[in-house]
Parts: C-alpha cells; structure tokens; sequence
C-alpha cells in the first residue's frame, strides 16, 4: 500500500528534523568555541616549521629564514595576534637589519625576489627575543608564513643567521612550538646572487653556466636559456650573454649571441676563453643534438667573439668542418658521429694557445664517448684537434700547470678522471683517477688561482663536483701541489645542485656560477667567497709582491 504523506504532516517532520540540527550546531559550536579543549594541542603539536639551510649573501633582502605551516580545522576564522622568535643562533645580530613575515594563505609558494601574499609585520633586530604583532585571520587548511632576513651590507663572512619559532598567539591564547628550532641555519658568503630563474625573459628554464673575468674587470657569464623545457638540445635553445660591473651584485639584462629558431634549430653547451689579447672566445653547438648527429648531418660547431669584454658578439661562426664531419679534411674524423664542448671555462696557455676540450662519438655502432682537445694558435681563426686525450671520457676541462704541463679532468661517476700532456695538448698519456675528487657523473670546473711563477706565495688551482651519488652539495677542491693531491675540500651549494663554472674576481676573491635547486627546476646563482672562508681561516690570499 503506498502512503500518502500530506503536505502539513511533511512540513512538520521537516521543521522538527531542522530544529534538532540548528540546536545540536548550537550546543556544539558554543562548547568548542568558550572552551575549545583540543584546539591548543592540535595548533601546537601540527605547526610545521622547516628551516632555509642555504647560503646567504651580503646586502641580501627578503632571505628565507623559516617557513611556518599551521594546520587549521576550525569552522570559523581564527586570529595569528603573535609570532614570537629567538636569535639566540645568530652570530651578530647587525648582521640583519630587519626580519619581516609573509602569508600566503593556502600557497605554498614564496619568491624573495617578488613576495606574494601580505606583509604581516616586520621589525629591526635589537636583542634574541623578538615578539612581532599581527593581526591576520587564519582559514581552514593549511596557512604558510614566510620568515625572512635582511643582511646587513657588511655582514661577517662565514658568520650564521638562525631564528626558531618560540611561540604563536591564536586568539588570545599562547601555544609554545615544541618543535620550532630545526636544525642548520643560513652561513653568510660575501655574494649569493639569484642571477635567472624559471621565467624570468621568457623562458621556462636555464642551465649550463659559464663565467669569466674580462680585462676590464667585468664578470661575463654565458647561459642556456632553454625557452620550452630544461632537455637539451635538440630542442628550442639560445645562448645568451650577461654582464656585472659590480663584482656580481647586480647583472646586465641578456645578450643573445646564438638565437634558436625551433626544435633542430636551437644551441647550446656554451664554453668561454678569454685570450692573450682580451678577446673573448664563446664556442658552443647546435642543432640536431648529441644522439641524432651523423656523419652526414653533423651537430655543428660554432664560435662568436666579443672584442668589447661581453658587451656585443659577433654573429656564430660555423667551424664544424675544421673539426669533424663528412665535409672534415682529416680522414679519420670526417667519419665521426657527433661531438659537443665540455661547457664552462676553456684554456689560454701561457704562450698564447687556445683550448677545449670536446665529447666525441666516434662510431655508429658504439655509444661510448672519448674526448679530444681542440686548440687555436690564432685565437680562433683555424682550429686543430689533439690525438685521443681520454678513452671513455665525457664533459671535461683543462688547466695548464706550472712547467706547461696541461692537465686534463673529465667527468665520471666515482673518483674523478684524469690525464695528462707534455706537447701543448696535441697528444696525451694514460687515464688516472684521483682519489680526493670524487662525485656525482657531472660537468665540473678546473682553473689555476695563483701560481708562483706570477709572484703568488704558493700554487693553488681549483676544482669544483658535487660531492655526492646524485646531483647534491657542490664542494671546492683545493690543490697546492698542482693537481697531485686535493687537501681542502667545502661544500659551495647544500642542496640540489650541479653544473659550475669557476673565476677569479680581481679582489682575489673566487666567483663560482652554478645551477641549484633543480625541483623548481634549476636556479642560475652567483656565489663569491674569500680563500679566507674556503680555508677556514687556514689561507689567506696576498696579491703578488704582498707580504
């Protein structure tokens, strides 16, 4: 039988059920809200306070010190009144000169160069404790806060910044944080310069850095600018220069000196030289890329120049034929499959010689890679390629020693490989391996800092890797022995990182640029430090005739 339920009784059976729900919700929001007896244990025991371990750089603004999460189920929106932090970690604390805290709301996302989200408060640093005052409305979900520092212009280098969160205050109530001192802290260089990031010009990515000191004392830097993704060629790649007059603090807008026209049509894996006349060398290739190159259609080879310290280039020249290629002359190397330049810093010798050295595939049939050096005695006019420098090498570097020896580091997996030549780069001896210099299969640089043979009080050259199975903690080599033994070694970069290109700013002082933080992906950065800092107080730098 079906039955029929009249409007009057349903409206009733409607009315009562609503009254029960209105009157429970009243019952129960009045409890939670006058005495709310799991909020303080879920606020404080949820937060999540992560610490920047990074370096930091004089004159910095906006570095990240602490990142707060606070966790929030509340039905209706509560108030942040307080945020209470301790400096008791800080070296000196005129080395900041203002911290600020940022929200985002449910972002997780912050960029010191542009903060998004508000400016909640922000206060000089006059003793440990600081308690800073807002007033911003917490919503349901995740809520982000963004501590962040000011360094002082003259901030001590090696000196640390650490701040830990003590305790918040949520609508008049003070919850201590537990958990709110993680470990590390952010350690003081003389400069870290975010140089380019993800879409920064137009582009999505960058990659491949190389750096040199122009005669007029200029920093030059070559990129990657990779448009569409990070992959290499052959996809949509430019090179472009950039320029800094002001020891890597501030960077020019970039030059393009090879533009890209598309897949098949891009460049890229810049090297830079700088020659006995000033002029600045830039080879890099192009094209089809590493593994499509034949023979017949090989990744092609190019060189441009600047005869004003970076600010203009000339158009690439192709010089691919002069090296391999159906069209090479030589014939043994007209019939190699590809090649590509270990990126980075190239080699002038003493005497005027020019050098890089490049990563050959000789045959269709084996994959494997050995390197060759090609060299220039007329600073790039006409080139010349070495006998076999390294069987089974990959992205490699030169350095010249002292007695003209040149020596060879090429990238591997493990203890770092090595060889040597006596003629001027033109023929090699055996492979070795250091045990000191070892890492991750990566592009690394190797460059001569002082020799005494220039007036310096000792020999020192330098080599950078990450120093670890992947892609991690970039460090510094240093050898006084002229590459026999490596007895310091530092970390340059604490997290993702991998490519680097080392110079020797006219101070003294030592520029590193190099790729970090690939997860968002990479971050083209600028470090400077002190043989002071790398050293550990243990050397100092003197210029020549300097006691």
């Amino acid at each position: 039988m079906i039955r029929v339920i009249h409007i009057s009784e349903y409206t009733v059976k409607l009315r009562s059920a609503l009254m029960f729900l209105i009157a429970f919700s009243y019952v129960f929001n009045s409890s939670f809200t006058q005495s709310r007896p799991y909020l303080k244990p879920f606020i404080a025991d949820s937060i999540k306070v992560i610490q920047d371990n990074n370096y930091t750089g004089r004159g910095n603004v906006n570095e990240l010190v602490l990142h707060i999460i606070i966790p929030f189920m509340d039905g209706s929106p509560s108030v942040l009144s307080e945020v209470h932090l301790n400096f008791n970690g800080t070296s000196q604390l005129k080395d900041i000169t203002k911290c600020k805290i940022y929200y985002t709301g449910n972002l997780n996302e912050f960029n010191p160069r542009k903060p998004l989200g508000d400016l909640l408060a922000d206060a000089q640093i006059r003793q440990s404790e600081l308690v800073m005052a807002t007033s911003r409305r917490l919503f349901p979900g995740n809520n982000h806060l963004w501590v962040t520092v000011d360094v002082a212009a003259q901030a001590g280098e090696g000196n640390r910044i650490d701040v830990s969160l003590m305790s918040i205050r949520v609508d008049n109530q003070n919850f201590q944080i537990a958990n709110g001192n993680p470990e590390g802290s952010r350690e003081i260089l003389l400069k870290r310069i975010l140089v380019l990031g993800p879409g920064d010009f137009g582009s999505k990515n960058y990659r491949i850095p190389a750096i040199i000191t122009a005669d007029d004392h200029s920093l030059v830097i070559l990129t990657d600018k990779r448009k569409n993704n990070s992959i290499d060629l052959p996809e949509d790649i430019d090179i472009i220069a950039q320029r800094s007059t002001d020891g890597g603090k501030t960077w020019s807008k970039p030059v393009t000196i090879a533009k890209g026209e598309g897949r098949n049509k891009g460049y890229g894996d810049a090297c830079i030289i700088k020659t006995l006349s000033g002029k600045l060398v830039a080879l890099f290739v192009g094209g089809s890329g590493l593994w499509n190159s034949t023979s017949e259609k090989p990744q092609g080879h190019s060189m441009s120049v600047s005869n004003d310290n970076g600010r203009t280039w000339t158009a690439p020249k192709d010089i691919t034929d002069q090296l391999y290629g159906i069209n090479c002359p030589d014939s043994v190397r007209r019939h190699w499959q590809s090649s590509f330049f270990g990126s980075g810093r190239g080699l002038t010798l003493r005497d005027g010689r020019i050098m890089a050295v490049i990563a050959v595939r000789e045959s269709m049939e084996n994959h494997r890679l050995n390197n060759y050096v090609v060299y220039s005695d007329d600073e790039g006019t006409t080139w010349h390629v070495s006998r076999k420098a390294m069987d089974r090498g990959d992205e490699a570097k030169v350095v010249e020693l002292n007695d003209g020896t040149i020596l060879l580091s090429s990238r591997t997996f493990g203890n770092r490989l090595w060889s040597k030549s006596y003629d001027r780069g033109e023929t090699w001896g055996p492979k070795n391996s250091w045990k000191e210099i070892w890492g991750n299969a990566c592009d690394a640089d190797i460059i001569r800092y002082t020799s005494v043979k220039d007036g310096y009080d000792k020999n020192r050259i330098l080599h950078t890797l990450p120093f670890a199975e992947n892609r991690t903690n970039v460090s510094m080599w240093m050898s006084y022995n002229e590459g026999m033994t490596w007895p310091v070694r530092k970390t340059i970069c604490k997290g993702e990182s991998a490519y680097s290109s080392i110079t020797i700013l006219p101070d003294g002082t030592i520029g590193v640029y190099v790729e970090e933080d690939e997860s968002v992906p990479y971050k083209m950065y600028f470090l400077n430090f002190s043989l002071d800092w790398l050293t550990d107080g243990k050397d100092h730098y003197k210029k020549p005739g300097k006691r």
